[in-house]
């Protein structure tokens, strides 16, 4: 079975607190003074579409049992909440740009990657990124049944737009706020989930 992307350099195991030469690479530059050379390169991008039956993508849509609200639905994949829902998307050129499009269940929604870079660089921070405060939820299945629509003025999808370093694979987890009405004191869990329904990644190809 696939592994979500690792956030941790594995040199850093048998190493800890120590900086490998990949990581040292901005201080030797800086002690050099050598001359860098921007880099080229044509971007590529692959979309990928709910509910992400493709080889390349590992989807875990979280706890079922007990249900807590993680499902394939007409608005897209719904994924448990961090950590256990999560899409994992591998390929074979370096990753540079991810984009998520969905909708939060109680908005405002986020989004979380974690990307397994192709050079392990990034000693303190690693590949992480989160976007808060993202707009728009699709409408409960209470209300829908009882005439509220995607009319509605809370209704809408939202996007994460993440630029990353150049990545082997990325982790992708969602979620929204929690805010408890009647449905959810009487089946006992909140709905905090997020909705995913387009997973765009832009790919890196040398320019010739």
């Amino acid at each position: 079975m696939p592994v979500r992307a690792r956030v941790k350099n594995p040199w850093r195991t048998e190493h800890p607190g120590q900086f490998s030469n990949e990581e040292k690479e901005v201080v030797h530059l800086a002690e050099s003074g050598e001359i860098q050379q921007a880099e080229m390169y044509i971007p590529t991008v692959k979309q990928y579409w709910a509910p992400f039956n493709y080889p390349n993508i590992h989807l875990e849509l979280g706890r079922t049992d007990p249900y807590v609200g993680a499902e394939f639905n007409y608005d897209g994949v719904e994924l448990d909440v961090p950590p256990y829902g999560a899409i994992t998307v591998s390929e074979d050129e370096p990753i540079v740009g991810v984009a998520v499009i969905g909708s939060a269940c109680v908005p405002p929604g986020f989004v979380i990657i974690h990307a397994e870079p192709v050079t392990w660089k990034y000693p303190r921070t690693a590949v992480k990124m989160r976007i808060d405060g993202l707009w728009g939820g699709h409408i409960r299945i209470d209300p829908w049944l009882k005439g509220i629509d995607e009319g509605y003025k809370e209704a809408g999808m939202s996007s994460a737009i993440f630029e990353i370093p150049e990545s082997r694979k990325v982790t992708i987890y969602a979620g929204s706020q929690m805010d408890l009405d009647e449905k959810d004191l009487e089946n006992m869990r909140h709905d905090t989930h997020y909705s995913i329904r387009i997973i765009r990644v832009t790919l890196k190809h040398a320019k010739t």
